[in-house]
This record gives C-alpha cells, structure tokens and sequence, in this order.
C-alpha cells in the first residue's frame, strides 16, 4: 500500500488507502443514491445540483455496475496544491469499463481524508 503523492507534475494511479471511499460511492451510485445519502461524513457531493445532473448522466449512458480491477488502471489522480483531483472510470453493465468518468476531490484532514465529488459525464 502506498500513500498518495503530492506531485503537481503528473497524475498516478489511485492508491489503495482511497478505493473502499471510492467503491462505497460507486455502489451508492447503482443503487440509484445519487444525492450520496446516509454515507460517511467525510463522503459529500461538490454541489447539490450534481445528484439530479450524475443521474441523467447514467441514465441516458446506461447501468452503472460495481468498479473492476480495469477501472483502477485507467483511473488516476494529481495533486492540485490544496486537494488531490481524481478522475475514475466506472464500469457499465453494458460496456464493463465505459467512456463514463466520475470526478471528484480529496483534501487531506487530520484524521484522513475528506472526499467531494462532482460529475458522471463522458469527457
């Protein structure tokens, strides 16, 4: 397990201490909990616009299914100076790993980490 870098140079791939927060969102994501209820109080959408945006996102892309060993070596992240910027592909039932991306943030807290996220959307 490696702790994530603070690179402002290039993006790497997301490590491990992230992936149960980024899988918990994920599955809050196919099961239709868009707004991101009833999750950790360090997990929080950027905005509340986004539940109602990401949900026609994927309904118009297709069935969001849990993330696979693929995602994680086509996802990635960039230290952006306050907060890490992440971007993860996620899987479709119809396409295993999809064109869809989901962004988000990771500041760094005292305790640990502090993850917002924003978009579902095809780049």
């Amino acid at each position: 397990m490696y702790l994530p870098l603070k690179d402002l140079e290039k993006e790497h791939s997301i490590p491990d201490v992230w992936k149960d927060s980024i899988c918990e969102v994920v599955i809050q994501l196919t099961k239709d909990n868009f707004e991101l209820h009833n999750v950790s109080e360090y997990i929080a959408l950027q905005s509340s616009d986004m539940a109602k945006f990401n949900r026609e996102n994927v309904l118009e892309y297709g069935c969001l299914k849990a993330l696979s060993t693929e995602c994680w070596e086509r996802s990635c992240y960039q230290w952006q100076g306050n907060y890490w910027d992440l971007i993860i592909d996620l899987c479709t039932v119809e396409e295993d790993v999809s064109d869809l991306v989901l962004k988000g943030r990771v500041y760094p807290i005292v305790s640990g980490y502090k993850y917002e996220f924003g978009m579902v959307y095809v780049p």
